[in-house]
């Protein structure tokens, strides 16, 4: 292919200048949907509380304490408010006969069988 001269080289020019492409109406929407999908994404409810990330062990140690002290500390106030309460029982006066319900009549379980069941949350 030869090089072009100067007089070859505008009159191309005019030709490009004079037919330039006219956009489709179609054209906006398809680059702002290719644009949302590459750069700002669409995140989903799921993905904010199924996403993982990594704790360094002496925070997840701290917090694993704390919890366990707080657990302490609110069974401990819990017990304390209701021991006085344990035997009072209110009266209704009424023509129907009034149940006393209290946490005698609970009992641990005698046997506990765990079921596991595992899913695919991705």
């Amino acid at each position: 292919m030869s090089p072009l001269n100067d007089d070859e080289l505008n009159s191309l020019l005019e030709q490009a200048k004079g037919e330039s492409p006219e956009p489709s109406r179609a054209m906006g929407a398809r680059t702002v949907r290719a644009y949302e999908a590459a750069v700002v994404g669409r995140v989903s409810w799921q993905e904010y509380f199924l996403r993982r990330f990594s704790i360094p062990w002496p925070i997840g140690v701290l917090a694993a304490v704390l919890f366990v002290l707080i657990g302490a500390l609110a069974d401990h106030g819990l017990t304390r408010l209701s021991t006085p309460a344990t035997n009072r029982t209110s009266e209704i006066r009424s023509s129907r006969p009034t149940a006393i319900l209290s946490f005698k009549e609970f009992r641990p379980v005698s046997e506990l069988s765990p079921r596991v069941i595992r899913r695919n949350w991705r």
